[in-house]
C-alpha cells in the first residue's frame, strides 16, 4: 500500500452528504429528473428500490422537514432539482421549500416499490412524466452517486452518467490489516492533506452542537482521572458521535462527509481520532496516523460487505476503528490492535441492521464505546481472541468471516426484517 493507493481509497470512500445517506439518494435520483424535465410540470413518479435500500430509508427524517417520508424526499429533489449537489442535494433546503412540499405532492401520482435484485443490494430506478407528455428514466446502482443511467424522452443523456464507483473501490482493495500498520509505520502522509481538513471539519461541527446541549462534555472538561478511565472516556466518546449522528437522523440540516457510503460511519471514523488526539493533546504527525489508521481499518471492514448490509455495517467499522485506535493511543502493539478487533467483533458479529432510523445513533456510539472497551481489555492483556466461531486467531480471516455472514450467509434476512418493521 502507498499512498496514491489510500488517495483513490479516499477518492471512493469520503463522500459529502446531507442527512442520512440512504435518504439523500432518494432527493437525489428526482432531482436529477426534475432537472433534465424542467420548466415542465410533474405528472407522476413511479419508483423502484431495492429492499436493502428501501428498509433505509423508510424511517429516517428527511432533512429540514425532521420527519420521515420517502414521497416528502422526492418532493424536496424535485423542488430543489441541483443534481450537482448529489449526496447534499438537501444542502440548499429552505422553509419555502419545506411549505411547498404538500402542495407539489397533491398534484403528483407517486408510487413507491420495492424489490429484491439479485445482482446488487442498492437499486433505485425513478420513472417520472410531465403533464406536456416528456418522461425520464434514471438508475442508479451499486453505490449511492453510481448513477448508471439517465434518458429522457428515450434519449440516453451521458453527462449525467459517472464512471462506475463501485468499479472504482473494488480495483482498489485492501488486502490485509498489516498493510495498513506498514503504511502508517512509513509516516508519509503526503498528499493526504484533504482527509486530515475534513477530520477537523467533522470533529469541531460536533462541538459546536456539544456546546448547544451540554458543553461540560467536550475533550477539555475530562479531569486527569477521567482521561486514564476508559469507562469515562468511552462516554465522552459517545456523546460526541451521538449528538451529531442524532441530527441528520432526525432530519436536521447538517452536512457530514460520510466514510464507505455512510455519514454515521463518517462521524464515527473521524471524530474519534480526532477525540483522542485532542484528550491526550497527541503531536500532529501522531493525529495524523489515528485519523489514518481509523480511516483504513473502516474501509476495510466495510470493503467486504455489500454496501447496504444486513448487519449493522456501520457499527462494525466505528467498533472496530475504535478498538485499533484506542490501542494506538495507550502504546499497544500491532497484535494488540488486531487482537482489540478481533474482541470487539467477537461479541458484536451478529448485530444486525433493522433499518436507518434515529436509534441508530445510539448503535454507532454504542459500537465506539465497546470498541474502546475491547482495546482496553487487549492493553491490560486480560482477553485474547481464542479462534472458535467466527472469529479467528488472523483478523484478516474474521472480517472475510464477517463479510460471508452478512453478504451470503443472511442475504435472504432482509425481506424478513422489512416484514417486521
Amino acid at each position: 500500500m502507498d499512498n496514491a493507493m489510500v488517495k483513490r481509497l479516499l477518492e471512493g470512500n469520503l463522500t459529502k452528504t446531507m442527512g442520512c445517506t440512504d435518504i439523500g439518494v432518494v432527493g437525489y435520483i428526482a432531482s436529477i429528473g426534475a432537472y433534465i424535465l424542467r420548466n415542465s410540470k410533474i405528472k407522476s413518479i413511479d419508483l423502484i428500490m431495492s429492499e436493502e435500500l428501501y428498509k433505509n430509508s423508510v424511517n429516517v427524517g428527511v432533512p429540514g422537514l425532521r420527519k420521515s417520508g420517502l414521497d416528502k424526499a422526492l418532493a424536496l429533489g424535485i423542488l430543489l432539482k441541483n443534481p450537482k449537489k448529489q449526496l447534499s442535494v438537501f444542502e440548499s433546503v429552505t422553509n419555502d421549500d419545506i411549505e411547498q412540499i404538500e402542495s407539489i405532492l397533491s398534484g403528483i401520482e407517486v408510487k413507491i416499490t420495492h424489490k429484491k435484485f439479485i445482482d446488487t443490494p442498492l437499486y433505485e430506478e425513478l420513472y417520472m412524466t410531465t403533464h406536456e407528455g416528456d418522461h425520464a428514466r434514471i438508475i442508479i446502482k451499486d453505490f449511492y452517486d453510481n448513477v448508471v443511467s439517465v434518458n429522457r424522452n428515450g434519449e440516453k443523456l451521458p453527462e449525467f452518467e459517472k464512471e462506475a464507483l463501485i468499479g472504482r473501490v473494488n480495483k482498489y482493495k485492501i488486502e490485509r490489516y498489516d498493510d495498513i500498520l506498514d503504511f502508517i509505520e512509513k509516516e508519509d502522509f503526503t498528499g493526504l492533506e484533504e482527509l486530515f481538513n475534513i477530520a477537523e471539519i467533522q470533529y469541531q461541527n460536533a462541538r459546536e452542537e456539544i456546546k448547544k446541549i451540554n458543553e461540560t462534555n467536550l475533550a477539555e472538561h475530562l479531569t486527569e482521572t477521567q482521561k486514564h478511565c476508559s469507562y469515562d472516556l468511552s462516554n465522552f466518546l459517545r456523546e460526541h458521535i451521538e449528538v451529531p449522528s442524532r441530527k441528520r437522523m432526525i432530519g436536521d440540516i447538517y452536512t457530514v462527509y460520510g466514510v464507505a457510503g455512510s455519514g454515521n460511519l463518517g462521524i464515527g471514523t473521524l471524530i474519534t481520532p480526532m477525540f483522542l488526539s485532542d484528550v491526550f493533546e497527541l503531536r500532529p504527525i501522531e493525529k495524523q496516523k489515528l485519523i489514518i489508521l481509523s480511516f483504513l481499518t473502516s474501509v476495510y471492514i466495510k470493503q467486504e460487505m455489500n454496501v447496504v448490509t444486513v448487519l449493522c455495517g456501520t457499527g462494525h467499522a466505528t467498533g472496530c476503528s475504535s478498538a485499533a485506535t484506542y490501542v494506538s493511543v495507550k502504546g499497544g502493539s500491532r497484535q494488540q490492535i488486531k487482537d482489540a478487533i478481533n474482541l470487539y467483533l467477537s461479541t458484536s458479529m451478529g448485530f444486525v441492521c433493522d433499518g436507518a432510523k434515529v436509534s441508530c445513533t445510539y448503535k454507532v456510539s454504542f459500537a465506539a464505546m465497546n470498541g474502546m472497551i475491547a482495546a482496553k481489555m487487549v492493553t491490560d492483556q486480560r482477553v485474547s481472541c481464542d479462534g472458535f466461531g467466527l472469529n479467528k486467531m488472523d483478523v484478516d480471516e474474521t472480517i472475510r468471516n464477517l463479510g460471508k455472514l452478512n453478504n451470503e450467509i443472511l442475504n435472504s434476512a432482509n425481506k424478513g426484517i422489512i416484514e417486521l418493521i
